[in-house]
């Protein structure tokens, strides 16, 4: 696939869901690896691409070669192109790149430990947000809880009715006082969430 083919199929990524904050943190990384060292997915999988330094290195080179000054002046496929233009990305480096940004436990660890303060979580859930704005999410794994929150207003796969199911159970047990109202169910859904609580 040549340069102008590849361009046609990737979608650009908005960034513009941002705060400058997140686009200066983008920047901020000095990938001294303070991360690596107490990432809880990097002790099970000890790959470099799903480490906070790689994420927003490879995402910053995404970007680049989306949005540089050199692309709107010259073509990648020129002589001046090919020095110039940084190295197009494909849709399967951005699709690889969306998945390995979802191998995090969003336990804040890296920000915590950042010289440099990074707030990773937040920057990954907007990044992801651009991601899927662009149409590289929901990956395939999320489409089941897609489908059911849309379907059932709740990622378990449960009729409407069931969602409060748990609170008649812990009632008994004694872990809770009164069975919760659930405020924001529909008028229909309020009543028989009620009835099959009690």
């Amino acid at each position: 696939m040549d340069n102008k083919e590849n361009e046609n199929k990737v979608k650009k990524i908005d960034i513009s869901n941002l705060t400058m904050r997140q686009v200066m943190e983008l920047d901020a990384c000095t990938r001294c690896g303070e991360c690596v060292k107490w990432c809880p997915v990097y002790v099970f999988d000890a790959r470099e691409s799903i480490t906070p330094r790689a994420k927003i290195r490879r995402f910053k080179q995404i970007l680049r070669s989306q949005n540089s000054l050199f692309n709107k002046f010259f073509s990648p496929d020129s002589l001046l192109g090919k020095l110039l233009c940084p190295e197009p990305v494909s849709e399967e480096e951005i699709r690889q790149f969306a998945a390995e940004l979802y191998e995090c436990s969003t336990c804040r660890q890296c920000h915590f430990v950042c010289p440099a303060r990074i707030d990773t979580v937040e920057l990954y859930e907007a990044i992801r947000m651009s991601l899927v704005n662009a149409g590289y999410g929901p990956l395939p794994n999320h489409m089941g809880l897609v489908t059911s929150t849309k379907s059932f207003d709740n990622p378990w796969q449960q009729p409407r009715s069931q969602r409060a199911r748990w609170t008649k159970t812990a009632k008994k047990a004694g872990r809770i006082e009164d069975i919760p109202v659930i405020l924001k169910a529909p008028k229909g859904d309020r009543k028989n969430m009620e009835a099959n609580a009690e």
